[in-house]
């Protein structure tokens, strides 16, 4: 299972560090926040991380299908709503926009949907879920 670390930067308000071991993303809020704007913030890195897995997912699946699919452009949108089941309350609504450039019948279009919905990360998002939280001081 993947672990991360995420790592706050000496000398800055709000600036992360967010890292694997092997690679490192920098994570901040804008200015207007309090911050550097150094980075995207951590909404944008959760729905950019929906986006490449999503792209990656669909390309992994038309390799094998031998679909035509020569370029894919994911946009990730959060808008807010009313709960439909209690007016008093707002929701978050992902939309993902998958744009695709290929030769593709409407069955292939139709798979790549459904393809979108298998990316882990989306998996991760919609599915059955605990975020254990442990504090340590050290």
């Amino acid at each position: 299972m993947p672990s991360i670390t995420v790592t706050h930067t000496s000398g800055k308000k709000y600036q992360q560090k967010i890292s694997n071991g092997s690679h490192t993303v920098i994570s901040d809020v804008s200015v207007t926040s309090g911050g550097d704007d150094s980075g995207l913030n951590p909404k944008e890195i959760a729905l950019g991380a929906l986006g490449a897995c999503t792209a990656m997912t669909v390309l992994s699946r038309a390799a094998k299908r031998k679909w035509d699919v020569q370029s894919i452009i994911v946009n990730v949108t959060e808008s807010k709503q009313t709960d439909p089941n209690d007016s008093t309350k707002q929701i978050s609504v992902i939309t993902e926009d998958i744009e695709v450039t290929g030769n593709l019948t409407q069955q292939e279009l139709d798979d790549i949907k459904a393809t979108a919905k298998q990316c882990p990360v989306y998996q991760l998002i919609v599915g059955d879920k605990r975020v254990d939280c442990v504090v340590t001081k050290k």
